[in-house]
C-alpha cells in the first residue's frame, strides 16, 4: 500500500539510495532539495519524485508549512553538513545540524498524520571506545560533527519522551556502497583500483566496521514500519576490519596490482587503540533486524556497481 513519505538529504548517499527504495515500494516520494538542480545521484529518478524547495532547512516558518501542505506517513531526516571532507565550517554545522533539525522535528510535532520519524544519528557521537560500542556508552564525541549529531538525538529523545514525537534514531558504522562519494574511503580504494592508482592509506590498522548500504535502508524503513519512539539503535555490520584488510580484498576482487601508499592525513577521531565495532543486538531485538551481506558480498557487489558506474564520478564527487 502506497505511504506519503518525506525525506531530508535525499541527494546524499544515504538518502539517495533510500529514495530509491521508498519508490521501489511504491511510496509517494517527497524530497527536501536545496536548489531546483538535482544533486546527481537523484538525476536519473528525478520524475518519479516530488521535490520541494525552502531557503533553509532552519527556516522554522517555511519548514512548519511545507510539512503541514505534505502532511507525510513517515519522515526521514537525513540532511547534514559536517560529515563530508571539506565541511568544516561550525556556523553551518550549527545551522544544519542544530537549528535545522530542529525546524524538521519540532514542525513534524504539529501534523498527526505523521506516524514515524527516524533520524539518521552517527556512530561518531560515541567518541573513542576500547570495546564493542553499546548504545547505553557515554556519549564523547571528538568532532563538531559527531556532538551536532549528539545533540539531534538527544534532542529527539526529549521530543518523544514529553512530547510524544515518534522519533527513532539509528546510529549507523561506516556505511558503503553504490552512490557513495569519491572521498570515502571504500568508494577512493575502489576507483583507486579501477584506474590503477595505488590506494592511499593513512594507517594501515585503522579499523572500521564497515556497513553495505542496502542493510543499511533494510534498517531505516523497518524502524520507520515499526517505530521505537526515543530508542537509539546501531546499525552495523557488527565486526570490525582494518583499513589494510579491506584495501587488500577491493584489490583482490578487481584483479588490480596498483597496491598501497602510506602516508596521507588521517581521521581525526582515529585513535591507535580506538575500537568501531558495533554492538548490533538492539537492533535485532527491537527491529528484528540483521545484516544480510557479508562484507565480502557487499564489496563484490560494491565492485561491480563502481564498474558500471564509473564515469559517473569523472565530474561529480
Amino acid at each position: 500500500m502506497e505511504k506519503k513519505v518525506l525525506v531530508t538529504g535525499a541527494g546524499g548517499f544515504i538518502g539517495a539510495n533510500l529514495a530509491r527504495a521508498l519508490l521501489a515500494r511504491g511510496d509517494q516520494v517527497h524530497i527536501l532539495s536545496r536548489t531546483k538542480n538535482f544533486q546527481w545521484r537523484l538525476s536519473d529518478i528525478k520524475s518519479k519524485l516530488k521535490p520541494h524547495y525552502i531557503i533553509e532547512i532552519n527556516d522554522r516558518t517555511g519548514m512548519s508549512g511545507l510539512i503541514k501542505s505534505i502532511k507525510p506517513e513517515q519522515v526521514f531526516h537525513l540532511a547534514q553538513y559536517g560529515g563530508n571532507p571539506g565541511e568544516d565550517d561550525p556556523v553551518m554545522v550549527e545551522k544544519v545540524m542544530v537549528a535545522g533539525t530542529a525546524a524538521v522535528f519540532e514542525s513534524c510535532a504539529e501534523v498527526s498524520a505523521i506516524k514515524s520519524i527516524v533520524n539518521i544519528g552517527s556512530f561518531l557521537e560515541y567518541g573513542e571506545k576500547s570495546v564493542s560500542i553499546k548504545e547505553s556508552m557515554l556519549l564523547q564525541p571528538d568532532t563538531v560533527y559527531g556532538c551536532a549529531k549528539a545533540w539531534s538525538t538527544l534532542y529527539g529523545q526529549y521530543l518523544a519522551k514529553q512530547k510524544s514525537v515518534p522519533i527513532t534514531t539509528l546510529r549507523p558504522t561506516f556505511v558503503f556502497g553504490p552512490w557513495q562519494q569519491a572521498g570515502r574511503f571504500i568508494a577512493a580504494t575502489f576507483l583507486s583500483s579501477l584506474s590503477g592508482k595505488p590506494v592511499k592509506i593513512s594507517n594501515l590498522n585503522t579499523v572500521r566496521d564497515f556497513i553495505f548500504v542496502d542493510d543499511v535502508i533494510k534498517a531505516i524503513i523497518l524502524a520507520a514500519d515499526r517505530p521505537c519512539p526515543g530508542e537509539v539503535i546501531n546499525i552495523g555490520f557488527g565486526k570490525q576490519m582494518t583499513l589494510k584488510k579491506t584495501a587488500d580484498m577491493i584489490l583482490k576482487f578487481t584483479k588490480s596490482d596498483s597496491g598501497i601508499e602510506l602516508g596521507i592525513t588521517g581521521r581525526s577521531f582515529d585513535k591507535s587503540n580506538a575500537v568501531w565495532q558495533a554492538d548490533i543486538s538492539k537492533a535485532k531485538k527491537l527491529l528484528g533486524w540483521k545484516p544480510k551481506f557479508s562484507q565480502k558480498e557487499a564489496i563484490i557487489k560494491t565492485i561491480e556497481w563502481f564498474n558500471e558506474s564509473k564515469k559517473l564520478y569523472k565530474t561529480n564527487i
